[in-house]
């Protein structure tokens, strides 16, 4: 998974889609299509700019094999997005993070949003509060790299 803003990325009123087309590694327009070919209430609407809900991001990323798991709302509740980085948040992980309405991903001391990645001191909403359950992103690199290490300890040889 690559930290950036996909090729296609606009501003607008879609953090939660642009957020789960930088986890999945999509394009901003594939992601779009794939929450209204999933998702209900969107199907439903004419002109929907975007906006999503905690659920429908989770059932496409479900749908699309993206590889999470959520922190216990009791670890991040109504924490501000800039102590959740700084005291719950390792630094080597990628974090989905809900705050009142907006999305956006974190890694170290960096936030993604439609804005572009920022430092959390620069960025805008780096004191607003935390309002849905944190998804960590499971990158496929990074499971890998946990398989050859683990690999390595117990001796197995190691093959390309």
């Amino acid at each position: 998974m690559e930290f950036a803003l996909p090729k296609d990325a606009f501003r607008g009123g879609h953090c939660g889609v642009q957020a789960v087309a930088v986890a999945a590694g999509k394009s901003l327009n594939d992601c779009f299509n794939l929450f209204r070919q999933h998702c209900n209430r969107i199907k439903r609407k004419q002109r929907w700019g975007g906006g999503t809900h905690y659920w429908e991001r989770e059932k496409v990323m479900n749908a699309i094999g993206i590889q999470y798991d959520v922190l216990p709302q009791s670890h991040t509740e109504g924490m501000t997005m800039q102590r959740f980085m700084r005291d719950v948040a390792n630094p080597n992980h990628v974090y989905m993070v809900t705050t009142t309405r907006h999305v956006q991903l974190v890694r170290g001391n960096q936030v993604l949003d439609q804005g572009g990645i920022k430092d959390i001191a620069d960025h805008w909403g780096k004191r607003k509060r935390i309002s849905q359950p944190v998804m960590r992103i499971i990158a496929a690199e990074v499971a890998q790299a946990f398989d050859i290490a683990e690999a390595q300890t117990f001796g197995l040889p190691l093959f390309d």
